[in-house]
């Protein structure tokens, strides 16, 4: 390896190759720097982006036009909406305070894909469901930075929840927005046939308790309409339906009112009544009731069918 020529009037001369490979390494260093700060500027904002009043300039700091940013209490597609989407969740809360760490950034030119695990504390209002205690949540993020004109910017981001300790929020819409946005009861009208009528609403209310016992005894049909009527007296809890209105069969979850904090307590519910246990996504996903009847089914199935092989097993022994 040769060694750099000192001049005499103190200037050091490179070869090309190197001095081309450290303006690389330098540039890749100020990248990873800048899109570090820019995700430490996002999360600080999570926090202090109402510090003076409503802003709904702060997001153009932070990510692209074409933005698209996916977490379980909502989506994000587009600049114009970003403000008042994060506001409007940070209102729940008293207080927040977000941290981020373990940073994972992947450069490729003019693009980037970054990861990083963030936890975050949440201070309940006073009338909230435990005044000044605290719901704290754990999991990570990952998404795409681009560099711009003005700087490098978030275009795609993800929240995954991986876990949560203490009371959410106060569940679901407010009752004037669902009365806005629930179905109408169907008017009662008589007819020979009541199970010829199709109605993609679900009256829940009589299936307050679900036994356990008749439903794993039973099958088809009767057993995936127990499990709906089930869930749907549950959602009716949780989303505080107004009396006048029923949960609809064939609406996703989220359009009902279901969030990530709604989702948490919802899977408790669940695995207390079924005992099973039923992975979080399955209530973020685009399901609607019927459809998460039917992979509840399906888990049940699977549950009863492994229980019977473990008896079996014992027997044989």
């Amino acid at each position: 390896m040769t060694s750099p020529h000192l001049e005499q009037t103190g200037t050091v001369t490179l070869p090309r190759a190197e001095l081309d490979a450290l303006k690389e390494r330098l540039r890749e260093l100020a990248d990873r720097a800048e899109i570090t700060e820019l995700v430490d500027r996002y999360v600080t904002l999570l926090d202090a982006q109402d510090a003076h009043g409503y802003d709904d300039g702060w997001p153009r700091t932070v990510f692209t036009e074409d933005c698209r940013l996916e977490f379980p209490v909502g989506t994000v597609r587009g600049l114009d909406t970003a403000a008042a989407f994060h506001f409007d969740r940070k209102s729940r809360f008293a207080r927040t305070h977000h941290l981020a760490a373990n940073y994972g950034i992947t450069l490729d030119g003019d693009t980037a894909r970054v990861r990083v695990h963030i936890f975050a504390s949440h201070v309940h209002h006073d009338d909230g469901p435990d005044p000044g205690g605290r719901f704290d949540i754990g999991g990570y993020s990952e998404g795409e930075a681009r560099r711009t004109p003005d700087g490098w910017r978030i275009s795609r981001w993800r929240f995954h929840l991986v876990w949560s300790d203490g009371a959410g929020p106060r569940p679901g819409p407010a009752p004037a927005a669902l009365r806005s946005s629930q179905p109408r009861p169907r008017a009662q009208r008589p007819t020979a046939d009541p199970a010829s009528r199709k109605d993609d609403t679900v009256s829940a209310t009589p299936a307050a308790t679900l036994d356990l016992g008749s439903l794993r005894t039973a099958s088809g049909e009767a057993r995936l309409r127990a499990i709906e009527a089930f869930v749907c007296r549950t959602l009716e809890t949780y989303l505080d339906v107004p009396p006048a209105h029923r949960i609809h069969r064939n609406r996703p979850l989220y359009a009902q009112g279901i969030d990530s904090l709604t989702a948490l307590a919802f899977q408790r519910k669940l695995e207390n009544a079924l005992r099973i246990p039923v992975p979080t996504h399955h209530l973020l996903r685009e399901q609607s009731v019927s459809e998460l009847a039917a992979t509840l089914d399906d888990l049940l199935t699977h549950a009863d069918r492994a229980e019977r092989r473990r008896e079996a097993a014992t027997a044989s022994v």
